[in-house]
């Protein structure tokens, strides 16, 4: 299997939860070349409605040759919505109007912030290029809707896809199906829009295949007429993961693909029987998002380079309409992103990334741009947390400069503030930003110093706090309390700095913690993996995701001991 240099023996990959449609995309870390298998997980006393989704109670087998993997989690789960109200209305109702109008959260920028991102006009340039040869290409033709103009991974990123291009004299709507011949799993998107010229993805092609692919226009009036294309796929390249499918219980599934993301090379998505129907042959390392205009946030790196340091935004197809440089100078690790960026509500880039000026690593952000690519601001933990924590750190880890190790950021858009997760400290912690005053701090009690204890959110004997925690995320209203936040994570119980030394390394779990901020105080509401023991300690990676349609959880544990395996990862 092909790997950059410098990636070490551990290769984390992520597993993506994605919808075609606009929809959410919940993320997390696993290995390259991985056994894990997939079930359902039922939160106690629910009783809600089950769909159907491509990642519960399904089993995956991602076998391995020769190296050792790891699989874990940072997931993030998106849920769009619009709504439209009459215009008139409500220039009638200055209250209307006032809400309407209500800022939108954006912080000034620091003018001395250090300028560590760039825009790649380079690659924008390419695209733009690339843009003008399909049109030259089908300017040379006169395309129907019987008989368009069809071109496979038109922006060489996205092999299993392509882009069909013809006209119609009246202005139709497109439906595309994609498979449907025995044994296959059929995917349908349509098109929303009545136009006369037709740009239209079509998405989920298997490979080393004849496709075959239906197309159903529909005008104004709801007549509807369909036509058949055939399109060819090649194979999967040689270095490609092997998937093999282990269990599947469709009626407990919700729609969408699972994609899965290897610390390095391909992404790829499998539908609910195991097969490829996506992947992009762009390098890639962990951060694959979707945004909120329905694009995605993909760091890659050109072949002949080992660090990952490009932020693409790009559609399914692979067409780039953004691309970012971070650049850290004496920085030599792949990962110039450790782990995660998110989208602020202004539209901005959070990174976590590294401070190059400093002794330390993995303990800053950047924000970035998304116009111009230029660092809007540099956020350093040293600025938050007390002083001890970094001087002199002797955690429990092998670098004395990952005091933190910041695996995850998330935005709570319910008070416009920040979680973060730090596997050294033992902690998931929620701060304004880009203040940094600090609203609460999960973690155990001992070792802070005692201006820091005010934050140290109170618990009775019964809760256990996370050591070494991955993946956390703010849930929707779950007990109709405005006071309360429930946040879901992966607690890894590997205390690296606090926590019960006892119970260590004894077992793996993901919990759900209500937060009352008002009293500040935690207890725990649900958890999963401490029955299971050793044989679901991870020490390192993992995801949880909550489920919004069906109310369940999905748990990853990925860096697990199996019998006749290395390592593996599980999923639940």
């Amino acid at each position: 299997m092909s790997r950059d240099k410098g990636t070490g023996p551990l290769s984390p990959f992520t597993m993506i939860y994605f919808i075609w449609d606009e929809g959410p995309v919940p993320l997390s870390l696993c290995p390259s070349r991985v056994k894990f298998s997939i079930s359902l997980v039922i939160s106690p006393g629910y009783s809600g409605k089950v769909g159907k989704s491509a990642f519960i109670q399904r089993g995956i087998q991602v076998r391995k040759k020769s190296l050792i993997f790891i699989f874990g989690a940072l997931a993030l789960m998106l849920i769009l919505a619009s709504c439209s109200e009459n215009k008139e209305e409500a220039k009638d109702d200055p209250d209307e109007e006032a809400e309407s109008k209500e800022e939108v959260f954006d912080p000034e920028l620091d003018p001395d912030a250090k300028q560590v991102s760039f825009y790649d006009e380079e690659r924008i340039n390419d695209q733009e290029e690339i843009e003008e040869d399909l049109r030259a290409d089908y300017e040379e033709g006169n395309y129907a809707f019987e008989d368009p103009f069809i071109k496979v991974d038109p922006y060489d990123a996205a092999p299993l896809t392509a882009l069909a291009m013809f006209e119609t004299k009246e202005p139709v709507q497109i439906k595309v199906t994609v498979g449907g011949e025995e044994g296959q799993q059929p995917t349908e998107k349509t098109w929303e829009g009545y136009e006369t010229e037709h740009e239209v993805p079509i998405l989920g092609l298997y490979p080393d295949t004849e496709n075959t692919i239906t197309l159903e226009a529909t005008d104004e009036e709801d007549n509807t007429e369909s036509t058949e294309l055939s399109i060819s796929t090649e194979a999967l390249p040689d270095d490609f993961l092997t998937t093999e499918l282990t269990e599947a219980n469709t009626e407990k599934m919700e729609d969408g693909l699972t994609f899965i993301i290897p610390s390095t090379r391909y992404v790829y998505a499998v539908d609910e029987n195991a097969d490829v129907r996506w992947y992009s042959s762009l390098w890639n390392s962990h951060v694959f998002k979707r945004l909120n205009n329905g694009n995605i946030l993909y760091i890659t790196k050109p072949e002949d380079q080992d660090q990952y340091n490009e932020l693409l935004e790009m559609d399914m197809l692979g067409k780039v309409s953004n691309s970012y440089i971070v650049e850290l100078k004496n920085y030599e690790d792949t990962n110039i992103v450790h782990h995660d960026v998110i989208e602020l509500p202004n539209g901005h880039l959070l990174a976590t990334t590294h401070d190059t000026d400093s002794d330390y690593i993995e303990d800053e952000m950047t924000e970035i741009d998304r116009e111009t690519g230029e660092t809007r601001r540099n956020f350093s933990f040293r600025d938050v947390l007390p002083g001890k924590f970094y001087l002199g750190y002797d955690g429990n880890t092998d670098n004395e400069a990952d005091w933190l190790h910041q695996n995850a950021v998330w935005f709570d858009e319910t008070d416009e503030t920040i979680l973060i997760s730090s596997r050294h400290q033992d902690l998931i912690m929620k701060l304004a930003y880009p203040s940094g005053d600090i609203k609460w701090i999960l973690a155990a009690p001992e070792n802070w110093p005692e201006d820091y204890e005010q934050y140290v959110l109170d618990a009775d004997s019964e809760v256990k706090f996370p050591a070494g925690p991955h993946a956390m995320k703010t849930l929707l209203d779950q007990d109709d309390n405005s006071d309360t936040t429930d946040i879901l994570l992966f607690d890894n119980n590997i205390v690296i700095s606090r926590g019960d030394e006892d119970e260590s390394e004894d077992y793996s779990r993901a919990v759900q913690y209500r937060i009352n901020e008002k009293e500040r105080t935690v207890e725990g509401v649900w958890a999963y993996g401490e029955e299971r023991g050793t044989s679901f300690f991870s020490s390192i990676v993992e995801n949880t995701q909550y489920l919004e349609e069906t109310g369940n959880r999905l748990v990853t544990s990925g860096y697990t001991e199996v019998e006749d395996e290395p390592k593996v990862s599980l999923l639940k």
